[in-house]
């Protein structure tokens, strides 16, 4: 067999190869690579058929080294772009953009290949580079929602909503069989708070597919939104006959818990929230649900509940606003349940956490009431009010900042300023005076 005979034959093993890849014959595929390895070590072919095996196999790491030797062998645009896969799967991300670019230097122009380097700098939190390449991949493969989609999600995040919508409109026109479109319109018009339209849209959507209880579960939530709770109600006692009602079934709970709360009913609010939480898997945690049990039990004051579930939200250790809310519930619980001294401690040990985070993100509002709130149960009045004039030089319309105001003024005996601070919050918040005349406010 002379040079160039071997040179087919290793050849003609790795097509063989590619072939038994595709079909998931992984053991005769390796059988045949290696046979071409030994007859011909220096084809470029048979070291990125081991890749594309190893990628095939999820062993990203072996994949990344056949293909940085199929790269020694050869450079070229697609060998760039199958070892930027392999970084990206490997999460990578860094390496798998260096590589993304290589591949576009040396010629490789890929529709596939840009919605992944979107992917990338999505995962590396840069949504302004994440739509810029989701971007040039829908252009340049409009055929592909799932590209419209991407960018239509980043550019939600980047608050353009409106052009959002009318990319939303155009993946409906584009592809009407597509779930997602419908999905995402409903969220845009909710997030606009044009809840008729959001009723009077989501219900031709789940009209127009009657199985996706997913569309149900939108028009659902869009009813419940416009505060027709019994309709909502009913609207979920039929999506559980459905059938595909158990793949769906923890967002209908947290839902159905939430239409009771707002019906008063804490017991089924607090029921649904528990058979919620019975679903979890390891990969998953339902972080709403236990924030929304936490609420509940805290109206129920069942303080050691509460504390409990701000203790697994806390020890999740998302640092998401659950978490910083949770941090200062642990020690309210504690008080409410006579442990003063445990908890003074804790009360110091988050306003220093809720510090640092403020000296980071002077923007969040939130998490200087928090502050405040900790201050307060601290008896720092002096400070708390400072931080409440700084907040209010930065916003007038949070109602919170007289509320507390109005708090911290009453445990000063200052009986007139407390009156004036909750009438403020009144005029922002008109929904807060029933509350607080409940509670001898």
């Amino acid at each position: 067999m002379n040079y160039s005979e071997m040179y087919l034959e290793a050849q003609d093993l790795n097509q063989q190869a590619a072939l038994l890849i595709k079909t998931g014959k992984f053991d005769v595929a390796k059988e045949k690579i290696e046979k071409a390895i030994e007859i011909e070590p220096m084809l470029m072919d048979s070291y990125k058929n081991y890749g594309d095996l190893s990628m095939a196999l999820h062993q990203y790491k072996e994949a990344k080294n056949y293909y940085k030797k199929a790269l020694l062998i050869e450079k070229n645009g697609l060998l760039y772009f199958l070892f930027g896969n392999a970084c990206f799967m490997n999460d990578e991300m860094d390496e798998g953009l260096e590589n993304y670019n290589l591949a576009i230097s040396n010629g490789y122009d890929n529709d596939e290949m840009l919605f992944f380097m979107g992917m990338a700098y999505e995962h590396l939190n840069d949504d302004q580079m994440a739509l810029r390449y989701f971007k040039k991949a829908s252009l340049k493969n409009p055929s592909k929602p799932d590209y419209q989609v991407k960018k239509i999600s980043v550019m939600l995040r980047l608050d353009m909503i409106d052009a959002a919508e009318e990319s939303v409109d155009e993946l409906i026109q584009n592809s009407p069989e597509l779930y997602d479109g419908y999905h995402i319109k409903t969220q845009i018009l909710l997030y606009k708070k044009q809840i008729e339209e959001a009723v009077k849209f989501s219900k031709g959507a789940s009209e127009r597919f009657p199985e996706d209880v997913d569309l149900l579960f939108d028009y659902i939530k869009c009813v419940a939104n416009s505060n027709n709770l019994e309709l909502a109600a009913k609207l979920i006692h039929t999506a559980k006959q459905m059938k595909y009602f158990e793949e769906s079934k923890p967002q209908f709970l947290l839902l159905e818990a939430q239409i009771a709360a707002e019906q008063q009913n804490i017991a089924t609010a607090i029921e649904c929230c528990e058979e919620c939480l019975k679903l979890e898997q390891e990969d998953q945690y339902f972080a709403d649900v236990r924030f929304m049990l936490l609420n509940m039990y805290l109206l129920n004051k069942n303080f050691e509940q509460t504390y409990q579930q701000a203790e697994q939200i806390v020890n999740k250790n998302r640092k998401d606003l659950y978490y910083y809310t949770a941090l200062y519930y642990r020690p309210y619980c504690l008080k409410q349940n006579g442990k003063l001294e445990e908890a003074k401690r804790m009360f110091k040990e988050v306003n220093s956490i809720y510090r640092l985070y403020t000296l980071e993100n002077p923007e969040a509002i939130d998490i200087y009431l928090y502050r405040v709130m900790c201050l307060k149960e601290l008896e720092m009045y002096d400070k708390a009010l400072e931080i409440l004039e700084f907040v209010e030089t930065v916003t007038r319309e949070v109602a919170e900042i007289y509320t507390l105001r109005a708090e911290i003024f009453e445990a000063l005996g200052k009986h007139t300023q407390s009156k004036e601070a909750l009438n403020k919050a009144y005029d922002l918040k008109p929904e807060l005076k029933p509350v607080n005349e409940e509670v001898g406010v």
